[in-house]
């Protein structure tokens, strides 16, 4: 994983004696150094090659502070006018900056066109402090001896941002049999899924019936919105990001009543370590139904191009040899469950 100099960014230590505009310059990557985007950007829109560069070299003319979340982040304006919100470097364990890097390179490898663009940039800390304030997540930050931070920098997506709509029993949206009423959802916070499946299991040894979470399978709102979901939860699985579930889908937005569902907030992605998680593959397991072209994308992804791409980013590597090689794992694992998918209920699996 990316490493850099450990500092304060509350002491005196951080900050150095260089002028500010040869600091300035060399926060600024070259724009020729931006990672190419192939295919189509966000939202299916002109490519991304624009808004990358944008991203990477524009001054930062107006910062303040984040509104929500544990972890410290600001809102940006740009000198050619487009916002932007910073994800630093910081030591929360959800907070990995790199992971809405490779998370957007991953989503335009893939076609999918709902991760807003987002280059990897370093920021003077002194361009942040004051936005900051006293807050005490400041002590957080990674702030290198002259003064940078490093960071993710993703294009602000202007428009009103609501929660999907999911009613019990969506499940069977994204299912080619009908899910089980009585089962319990993988589709939920990590750690409620996991205290609902005790529960589960205490009231079978007392012998008591077990609880229906829903009468019949609901009607989506959107006949876009199952083939989203389906793509969302195989993305999820490929980025190794479990915190999609939350309270009142908070992390599964729509663009506004008529979609289409994005896909917000990866910093919790690309963890070191193991390259699976249970609740994870518990997510995957009952998915039977997908969007062919996303699989065709998958087939076709090199992991080995994919690193070479994330090797242009200003601020590579992005992802070490070990975050690479749990990728590719992942994809033989979500390409081999479709294949036992479609063995079992034909290509009626394909559903979009």
């Amino acid at each position: 994983m990316p490493a850099g100099a450990n500092a304060s960014p509350t002491g005196a230590s951080t900050e150095t004696s260089a002028d500010a505009a040869t600091q300035l310059a060399r926060a600024l990557p070259s724009p020729a150094k931006v990672a190419p985007n192939d295919g189509l950007g966000f939202l299916g829109q002109a490519r991304d090659g624009e808004l990358l560069a944008q991203l990477s070299s524009d001054a930062i003319v107006a910062a303040k502070k984040g509104s929500g979340g544990r972890t410290l982040a600001f809102k940006l304006r740009l000198a050619s006018g487009i916002k932007a919100y910073y994800k630093p470097e910081q030591s929360v364990s959800s907070a990995r900056w790199y992971a809405e890097v490779a998370a957007y390179h991953l989503d335009r490898a893939l076609g999918l066109g709902r991760v807003p663009p987002v280059v990897s940039r370093s920021v003077l800390w002194s361009s942040l402090r004051r936005a900051a304030g006293s807050d005490s997540r400041a002590k957080e930050l990674t702030v290198s001896r002259d003064g940078l931070v490093r960071g993710a920098l993703i294009y602000w997506v202007e428009g009103h941002l609501v929660p999907a709509v999911t009613p019990p029993g969506w499940e069977n949206w994204v299912r080619s049999e009908g899910f089980g009423r009585t089962t319990v959802s993988p589709y939920q916070r990590a750690s409620a899924y996991g205290e609902a499946l005790s529960a589960a299991h205490q009231r079978r040894l007392r012998q008591e019936a077990p609880i229906t979470f829903y009468d019949a399978a609901p009607t989506p709102q959107r006949a876009e919105l199952p083939a989203e979901l389906s793509d969302m939860i195989v993305f999820d699985f490929l980025t190794l990001n479990y915190d999609r579930f939350g309270g009142d889908n908070a992390n599964i937005l729509e663009l506004g009543a008529a979609g289409p569902l994005l896909l917000l907030d990866n910093g919790d992605g690309f963890s070191p370590g193991p390259p699976r998680r249970s609740v994870l593959d518990a997510r995957l397991a009952p998915l039977s139904r997908f969007r062919k072209r996303t699989i065709d994308a998958l087939r076709a992804l090199d992991v080995r191009s994919f690193g070479a791409r994330l090797a242009r980013e200003p601020l590579a590597p992005i992802l070490d040899a070990q975050a690479l090689g749990g990728l590719a794992a992942r994809r033989e694992i979500v390409l081999e469950h479709v294949a036992a998918q479609q063995q079992r209920f034909g290509d009626a699996v394909f559903a979009w």
